[in-house]
């Protein structure tokens, strides 16, 4: 089956890959930081824009940026910003193969590899949050790809890591960045705790979700994940204080 072929059948089938690349599909609008505070690197939103063209059906355009990305890490391979949309591809490709092709050994191999790319860019750029972030969002379009089974933890371990990283970097800032960058921080946070078998922690997550972002997409996610997850054990309990 040709690649455009095998999409198409992905979008038409309804598969939550194409849907759910993101915690939330951003809109314009959701990209309105204050000015100064935190700004994306214009790099990664410019990759981000083409490599997340395949989830909305447009398969040429990821193409074209997956192979301009093989030919910078090839160029220079200590390219951290490179290398991370190079595991990003990988992981996409990783996820057709399981997903369309049915390939899922060459689809597992596909995405350690993906693994390996994205932790030699952090290691490059440690601190770079433009770097580590872009690969918690891979490390999520992984768990949207590939059932738990097929995982290591370390992939939740790290998406969560990578979250509470910078979150603590944004710090007070963090309500004053941009929708998309306050939503997907918590929602894929969340995510990250559910899979780790922290239900608790992934309340207080999406709960913040919709703290931080009212009356958005987000706060509409956030909600359905706190429905599925149901009344926390703990609510409505007097603290062992006051008994």
């Amino acid at each position: 089956m040709k690649p455009c072929a095998s999409l198409a059948v992905l979008v038409l089938a309804g598969s939550t890959v194409a849907a759910q690349a993101q915690f939330v599909r951003p809109k314009p609008e959701y990209h309105n930081p204050e000015p100064g505070l935190y700004q994306e690197d214009p790099f990664i939103v410019e990759y981000r824009a083409k490599f997340f063209a395949v989830f909305r059906g447009d398969f040429p355009t990821f193409e074209k940026a997956y192979a301009e990305i093989k030919a910078m890490v090839e160029e220079d391979p200590k390219d951290a910003r490179a290398l991370v949309w190079l595991g990003n591809g990988h992981t996409v490709k990783a996820g057709l193969l399981y997903t369309v092709e049915r390939k899922e050994d060459e689809a597992l191999s596909l995405l350690e590899r993906s693994r390996q790319a994205l932790d030699a860019a952090v290691a490059l750029r440690p601190d770079d949050p433009n770097i580590y972030m872009m690969r918690a969002a891979t490390l999520y379009v992984q768990g949207q790809y590939f059932p738990a089974d097929r995982l290591p933890r370390s992939v939740w371990e790290t998406l969560r890591d990578d979250c509470l990283r910078f979150i603590a970097f944004l710090g007070e800032r963090m309500p004053r960045v941009s929708t998309h960058v306050r939503g997907e921080t918590y929602g894929e946070l969340g995510v990250a705790y559910l899979n780790l078998g922290e239900p608790e922690k992934a309340r207080k997550a999406f709960a913040k979700v919709i703290e931080l972002c009212p009356g958005t997409a987000y706060e509409q996610r956030a909600r359905k994940e706190l429905e599925r997850l149901g009344p926390s054990p703990t609510a409505g309990r007097e603290p062992l204080a006051s008994r």
